[in-house]
């Protein structure tokens, strides 16, 4: 590689993490600043990136970037996952995956007038959202569990299919290009697939072997899996053509469900290797871009992107998740969430320079649409997604808990383990540290702070929850959240016994360490099953309370028709407690306890309090 593409190749990584610190920072996607670097590195900008690579060193340097993200994103790919994965998800990676495929083809050809070769090239590449996005979303706003598990899981799946898809239909416009019968194109389209499939398998199976009989360390487990990457790709494409795509991720997907040594040490590693790599591609692709080619897309490029954000996304979900247990707002706001990330980019660039080369047709168009669609739906749905969460409703209320002591940690991983959503306010340093390497949602802070509750989510709080070791903080910090944001629900640990009088004079339900004791102690003697059934870490059953809404107001608990894994248990009315047997009529404010299984007792709230 010559000074000048070395030195490009160095530009493109630092300002790759550069963009990763800006976008962890402001909590928002690195990609708006990714695409922004790449435009001033770009023809557009300084012109340093088109001055410094060659269009075939471009080439490599993204080719080798594509295989590692492919075959990262294929290896964490489970299939035990992908059969144990609930049917609207299913639904939506096949039938929604169909729909935005088919629906933005057709788009891109009558609107755009493009050939139907590379029409279908770009919709196949839109049909991947990408966990590359769609984490740092969700890592800015927090949602019901079952949206952010079908958000991941649908970019998970989808970055392979689209991959593999936009690469077997790229691999076509190429051979449509050089063959004009249509038996010869069949026949070689078959043979590049077969031979990527087939350096894939080969070369992942005997990978596995042998990582299994000679890694000794995770450090020999990482060297394999990336020479495994760059070598299918480099070989595939050797003797295959434009089989390096597919081949990665038949490796990735086979080697990833091979029972081999360090698994979870390579995916940590693969994970932190493609944040660099896609920092890189983001980059080559806006660096690509020339402002006259995206205007040049005029009117109808502007129409395939709100096609794509206004019509096919909400018809690909609604029809997935057609008669399932999410509420319309939730299909609204799943709908409404639908960024483009890196395989689009990666695979867009890669054959986008491959076509030019070729001399096919449009191809540039490939490029400038791709990065249309990314930068409008990362900038729109990436920075409304918050706003769309409130207006939504789906933003789950959460218990806020004051001090991340023994006491506040244990009782924050029961409620995460009840599916409740605990955030902890915590003001020691090394305690919020220790917190948040475990996972807890913590904020740093003093508690009886008005500003540090807000910026906890004290405004969704069902309840506020105090648990520090000083009963003074406990107090103030409840008055606070009932004053301020007007939390009605509060509970305290009263350390002095004595003192429990004043909390509930100021309607603080209160609790102390020794009463606490006494009681779990007076259970385990006169109710062993109940407290050997609430200590278990394996029960299947699951309890949980919610407030009875407008819609089921007046309805007999016989005609609730809910779960049949599901049952109400215990409803309480104002201060009165009642059996809710057949004939008990609901009325909206009622608190109702349910128990059965996890998944029907969600499903049980859900119609119950929606």
């Amino acid at each position: 590689m010559a000074p000048d593409a070395l030195l490009a190749v160095s530009v493109i990584v630092a300002f790759a993490a550069v963009s990763k610190l800006i976008g962890d920072w402001y909590q928002l996607p690195s990609v708006v600043f990714l695409l922004g670097f790449g435009v001033l590195l770009g023809p557009e900008g300084v012109g340093f990136l088109s001055a410094s690579l060659s269009s075939s060193e471009l080439s490599a340097v993204v080719g080798f970037a594509v295989a590692v993200i492919v075959f990262e994103g294929a290896f964490s790919l489970s299939l035990h996952r992908i059969r144990t994965t609930p049917k609207p998800t299913l639904l939506l990676v096949t039938v929604g995956a169909a729909i935005t495929f088919l629906g933005l083809g057709l788009t891109v050809r009558f609107v755009l007038g493009l050939q139907w070769t590379i029409s279908l090239v770009i919709s196949a590449l839109l049909v991947a959202t990408g966990p590359t996005v769609i984490t740092p979303i969700l890592e800015q706003i927090t949602v019901t569990e079952r949206v952010a598990s079908l958000l991941e899981a649908e970019g998970i799946i989808n970055d392979v299919s689209a991959s593999v898809l936009g690469s077997a239909l790229f691999t076509v416009t190429l051979l449509s290009k050089r063959a004009g019968r249509v038996e010869t194109i069949v026949t070689e389209f078959v043979s590049q697939v077969g031979v990527g499939m087939l350096f894939g398998v080969v070369l992942a199976l005997a990978s596995s072997y042998v990582l299994r009989a000679y890694s000794r360390s995770p450090q020999d487990s990482r060297v394999v899996i990336l020479a495994v990457a760059l070598l299918t790709y480099s070989l595939a494409t050797l003797f295959g053509d434009e089989s390096g795509v597919v081949a990665v991720a038949v490796a990735g997907l086979v080697m990833g469900n091979q029972p081999i040594p360090y698994q979870a040490e390579i995916a940590r590693f693969g994970s932190a290797i493609s944040t660099i790599v896609l920092g890189t591609v983001y980059i080559v692709l806006a660096a690509l871009i020339r402002f006259e080619e995206i205007f040049a897309l005029g009117l109808g490029g502007l129409v395939v992107v709100l096609v794509a954000m206004f019509v096919v996304r909400p018809l690909s979900v609604f029809v997935s998740t057609y008669d399932s247990e999410f509420s319309t707002n939730e299909r609204a706001f799943i709908s409404a969430i639908g960024p483009r990330g890196i395989i689009p980019a990666a695979t867009a660039t890669l054959f986008s320079l491959q076509l030019a080369r070729a001399g096919v047709p449009n191809a540039s168009s490939v490029v400038s649409l791709v990065f249309l669609v990314i930068l409008v739906t990362v900038v729109v749905e990436a920075g409304g997604a918050p706003f769309l969460a409130n207006a939504f409703g789906i933003i789950p209320m959460t218990t806020l808990i004051i001090g991340g002591g023994v006491i506040g940690r244990q009782l924050a991983a029961e409620i995460d383990a009840r599916g409740g959503n605990p955030v902890i306010v915590e003001r020691d340093e090394a305690t919020v540290a220790d917190l948040r390497a475990a996972a807890y949602s913590v904020v740093q802070g003093d508690g009886t702070n008005a500003d540090v509750l807000a910026e906890a989510g004290v405004e969704n709080a069902t309840r506020v929850v105090a648990t520090t070791s000083d009963d003074a903080v406990n107090i103030l910090a409840c008055q606070t959240a009932r004053t301020k944001f007007g939390v009605e629900s509060l509970v305290s640990l009263a350390n002095d016994p004595t003192k429990v009088e004043s909390f509930e004079d100021l309607g603080i339900a209160t609790l102390t360490p020794s009463a606490a004791t006494v009681d779990a102690i007076s259970d385990l003697v006169t109710l062993p099953s109940l407290s050997a059934w609430r200590a278990s870490t394996r029960r299947r059953e699951h309890l949980a309370e919610g407030v009875v809404s407008e819609t089921v107001d007046g309805t007999r608990v016989a005609d609730l028709d809910l779960p049949p894994e599901s049952m109400l248990v215990l409803l309480q009315r104002d201060d009165e407690f009642l059996i809710p047997s057949p004939d008990v009529v609901l009325q909206a404010g009622d608190r109702v306890t349910v128990l059965g299984q996890s998944d029907a007792v969600e499903s049980a709230l859900t119609r119950l309090t929606a």
